[in-house]
């Protein structure tokens, strides 16, 4: 905010507290002596903001004449933003990263400026062009367009399946460079009644790591330069459906899996292979029945890992969600749905496409997570490292531009028995 304006808006804070004074009835002597020093200070707000526009003007004729490219019509605040972005380096994010700390300085003011959570994560805004290049290029286009008779209007972005990772309860972790390791209780003591003086006998204990290593998962696209001129904010639009992109696929990884890795590296291994995970059946013929496709889920009610049906988490297949809300669960008169009866009976399900589409034998139903000591039983570990790469050069002969953008993560289970997955067999 340039000085003028914050001046301003002090004036403008005195100015509603000074009335707010004058209004009362009777005043005690310490806010007499502030209306005082306030009105005193009143007096100096107008020589204080002419004397700021007139540094300002100078400054800003001084950069016009440095930076002859820079927007017209920028505001303030838009304004201190593309200085402060010009002024931090991302070799400090890397350190940062490096050492496990928070950015601290310019960085983490940017940060905070662009409303990023984590301090030490990287702004991922970095690595494109400023907003204010990409704007000055549709401005341009714009104005040289030929055909005016032509304007764009809103655009529809592709759209991509809701990401239900988390509504499992699965835990995003973000972590800095190197493995990361998770430790679990797997075996330990039992209580048990002791008669006097009888010593306790020893248990044993078992304490299991989980490691998880980062892999790469990448989207990557390109496009030509006359397309760019062509159609109005064309990259942009491509940047947001990268980003949609990679998020639903590492979203639809947990649940299925993803075998895109080379022979290096393990594949991702979701809740449907994953070793560990609880495996409820429903059979062919039970599919359409109200009391039996119930049993299936009150059978992962336990009472260690879940106490009632409110704990189960569960996120369907569209074709389980189709048939059990196409399916009359009791007397045609009632028109109750399986599905309703399953939610009328403490089930609470959301729906995630493009993970399942069928209901035959050896196709998948449901994910369920257990709510009782959920936290951190399955984590998706994302490392601070999400690059978006543009390059113009490698296919500049054709006139073609490069867009890949990679995000490094795992998925690990250190207690996968918090998970269960609803399967329909043969009968």
């Amino acid at each position: 905010m340039l000085k003028s304006d914050k001046l301003k808006q002090e004036q403008a804070e005195k100015r509603s507290r000074l009335a707010a004074l004058v209004g009362k009835d009777e005043l005690t002597d310490d806010e007499r002596t502030e209306v005082e020093t306030i009105t005193a200070r009143m007096g100096q707000f107008d020589t204080e903001i002419r004397a700021a526009e007139l540094v300002e003007a100078r400054d800003a004729e001084q950069r016009a004449r440095e930076f002859p490219n820079q927007p017209e019509g920028e505001d303030a605040e838009a304004r201190e933003r593309r200085e402060l972005r010009e002024s931090i380096r991302l070799g400090n994010y890397v350190a940062a990263a490096i050492e496990q700390r928070a950015v601290d300085g310019r960085e983490a003011e940017y940060n905070a400026a662009v409303e990023l959570q984590a301090v030490a994560a990287f702004p991922l805004e970095l690595l494109a062009p400023p907003p204010e290049v990409r704007q000055r290029n549709v401005e341009d286009r714009a104005q040289t367009a030929v055909d005016t008779a032509e304007s764009q209007k809103r655009w529809l972005d592709r759209l991509f399946s809701d990401t239900a990772a988390m509504r499992v309860g699965v835990t995003f972790d973000s972590v800095g460079a190197g493995v990361a390791a998770y430790p679990v209780t797997t075996a330990g003591a039992s209580a048990a009644q002791r008669a006097k003086s009888e010593d306790a006998v020893e248990a044993a204990w078992t304490i299991g790591v989980t490691d998880i290593k980062p892999t790469r998962n990448a989207v990557h696209l390109t496009f030509n330069e006359e397309d760019r001129l062509r159609i109005p904010d064309l990259e942009g639009a491509l940047r947001r459906d990268l980003s949609a992109a990679l998020t639903e696929g590492v979203d639809r990884a947990v649940f299925v899996g993803d075998a895109g890795s080379d022979k290096n590296t393990a594949d991702i291994a979701g809740l449907t292979t994953a070793a560990g995970v609880v495996d409820a059946q429903i059979k062919q013929a039970d599919k359409i029945k109200a009391a039996e496709t119930l049993a299936a889920f009150l059978g992962l009610v336990d009472g260690k890992h879940a106490s009632m049906t409110s704990d189960l988490r569960c996120v369907l297949t569209v074709g389980a969600h189709n048939l059990w809300a196409g399916t009359i669960a009791n007397a045609a008169a009632e028109n109750q749905t399986l599905l309703a009866f399953l939610r009328a009976n403490g089930l609470a399900c959301s729906v995630r496409g493009d993970i399942e589409t069928a209901t035959e034998a050896g196709d998948w139903g449901a994910f369920v997570g257990r709510a009782r000591g959920l936290a951190g039983a399955g984590v998706a570990a994302v490392w601070n490292s999400a690059s978006l790469i543009r390059d113009p050069y490698t296919a500049a002969k054709s006139g073609q531009v490069l867009l890949t953008l990679s995000h490094y993560w795992n998925f690990a289970l250190p207690r996968a028995s918090n998970f269960a997955r609803v399967k329909f067999v043969a009968d």
